[in-house]
């Protein structure tokens, strides 16, 4: 048998794609990070990371290899081939709905964002990532990925070297951070560290999914998208470790911000929030466009069909008014009950996995 062979550019472009989706605003600003891991405490916030970088490797390497042997042309029947034509067909038009809603979050994440830093309308913010995000999802998947691709290991490099800048000029913070969150009131993505890690994969799971079996289906190499879907989620977990222990070095002066990462930065390096900013803004703006792409193509698979750009065009319209409403309740309300969500859907990735090993081993014998 011919061993594939891998190229460097490819794993690079789909590993940071994968990154770049999943980072958006709530991760790169902090808030997300914050609600899932850092307010659990020092200890309970690494393990926590365990657990969702564990989920994270399994379903990833699961969903790029099936949608090579699929070749789904609706990517979103991947939900199908897991949780049966029942639960499958109420995934496929539920997740849809929820990645509206993380696209809502990207747009007020925007506006958040250059509101609370510079004083800039909220409206300003928003109405720019809205048209970025338009255009780029008229260009198709195919730019898309490219474009993120490329973005998404700047963000990662970026925040990892500002996370860990900050944990290493205030490790007393660290030291002191258990003690100190005993007497703050912090919102939590769930009641149990355990359990929000397992929601936080399981959340990411369901947005991301159609996106995986999207770049399965585009690339025939094994190695290359199964090595690349490791390299995404391990940067990704890594780097959401270096944001939660960067905000527990600092956590009493973070622990109510909306924007928190942005903060500490320009905290430990004045005049760094700005770049920071930039590169937050970048990060929404890699979350945005596969959310509202896969909101899209649930409606129409045909990229350059009429029906598919005017549900573009409808539905960024839409989303831009409801980025109005809070940042963080919006990341609060919606990730968890995403999550749970997920839930269901590891299951039936279990069980179809279960399924197809005893099958394998039947035509064995």
């Amino acid at each position: 048998m011919k061993t594939e062979r891998m190229h460097l550019g490819n794993v690079l472009k789909y590993g940071g794609s994968i990154v770049a989706f999943l980072i958006g605003s709530g991760f790169a600003s902090g808030q997300e990070v914050m609600q899932f891991f850092t307010s659990y405490g020092t200890l309970r916030s690494g393990l926590g990371g365990l657990i969702s970088l564990i989920l994270f490797l399994w379903f990833t390497t699961i969903t790029v290899q099936d949608a090579q042997i699929l070749k789904l042309e609706d990517t979103n029947a991947i939900f199908e081939h897991y949780c049966g034509k029942i639960i499958g067909t109420i995934f496929k038009w539920i997740t849809p709905v929820f990645l509206f809603m993380i696209y809502v979050i990207m747009l007020s994440g925007a506006g958040t964002l250059l509101f609370e830093f510079y004083g800039i309308p909220a409206i300003v913010g928003r109405t720019i990532m809205s048209l970025l995000s338009l255009i780029t999802v008229l260009l198709g998947l195919n730019r898309l990925v490219s474009v993120v691709g490329r973005i998404g290991p700047i963000l990662i490099l970026f925040i990892i070297f500002i996370g860990l800048a900050t944990i290493i000029t205030n490790p007393d913070g660290i030291r002191t951070a258990d003690e100190t969150l005993s007497s703050l009131s912090m919102i939590r993505a769930t009641k149990y560290w355990w359990f929000s890690g397992i929601t936080y994969a399981s959340f990411c799971a369901v947005t991301i999914l159609p996106f995986l079996a999207g770049i399965g289906r585009s690339n025939p190499n094994r190695r290359e998208v199964t090595v690349s879907g490791c390299l995404g989620c391990g940067a990704f977990i890594l780097t959401a470790m270096a944001v939660s222990y960067g905000m527990l070095a600092y956590i009493p002066l973070v622990y109510d911000k909306n924007i928190p990462a942005v903060f500490v930065s320009n905290l430990i390096f004045p005049g760094s929030g700005v770049l920071f900013s930039i590169v937050m803004y970048a990060g929404i703006y890699t979350t945005a466009v596969p959310m509202l792409w896969s909101s899209c193509n649930k409606i129409s698979s045909d990229e350059k069909g009429l029906k598919f750009r005017l549900s573009v065009i409808i539905l960024g319209f839409i989303a831009f008014f409801g980025g109005r409403l809070p940042f963080a309740t919006l990341v609060n309300i919606v990730y968890p009950y995403m999550g749970y969500l997920g839930i269901f859907l590891f299951a039936g990735m279990l069980i179809t996995q279960i399924r197809g090993k005893r099958a394998s081993m039947t035509r064995a014998l």
